[in-house]
């Protein structure tokens, strides 16, 4: 039971503040409307190991997390080898 509260807390603790949009046109209206630049990450999620290692190391940074929230709009261009089947 311990390691359950745990498990939930550290999640709730943990998640990320900052939203990646999947849309382009989607971020250039929201960019519009709170007058933010846009960062697109292309990534290759599955196989690219220096986009692996720029997620762990920058992207889920507290740092950069907090300077997105305020200054940027984000948008993800992940393009992985295998494909989720939904």
């Amino acid at each position: 039971m311990r390691l359950l509260i745990l498990s939930i807390l550290t999640g709730v603790l943990f998640t990320s503040n900052v939203t990646w949009l999947g849309d382009f046109n989607e971020a250039k209206a929201t960019a519009a409307q709170t007058h933010k630049l846009i960062l697109i990450n292309f990534s290759g999620s599955d196989w690219c190991g220096p986009c692996i290692r720029e997620r762990k190391e920058i992207l889920e940074n507290e740092a950069f997390e907090k300077y997105a929230a305020d200054n940027l709009v984000l948008v993800r261009a992940d393009f992985p080898r295998q494909k989720k089947i939904s």
